[in-house]
């Protein structure tokens, strides 16, 4: 991600967790073709990925969560509120400072 945040490469870095029940894998076989596959999608890796890309299109502010009692959740939701603020202070420096 960090790569791919420095245009160090255009591909941005595979999020999805794929898994295959009741057969083997991988094989010959395409993941379209298993009888049973389970796509994941870590939403704090797509949101890290579509904010540094620019396709970030809310505030990290509108996260609608709603934990009763604080637990590492809440940690990590403020850490990625901390994080989206450095970044848009970094997009706000002029070219060539750190």
């Amino acid at each position: 991600l960090i790569l791919f945040q420095k245009g160090q490469t255009t591909t941005p870095p595979p999020f999805e967790i794929f898994f295959c029940f009741g057969e083997e894998w991988p094989d010959q076989k395409p993941k379209e073709k298993k009888l049973i596959t389970v796509q994941v999608v870590p939403v704090v890796a797509r949101l890290l990925l579509e904010m540094f890309s620019g396709e970030l299109s809310w505030s990290a502010d509108s996260i609608p969560l709603q934990i009763s009692h604080p637990d590492l959740k809440d940690k990590m939701v403020e850490q990625f509120k901390e994080l989206h603020q450095l970044w848009q202070n970094q997009q706000q420096l002029p070219p060539g400072q750190p």
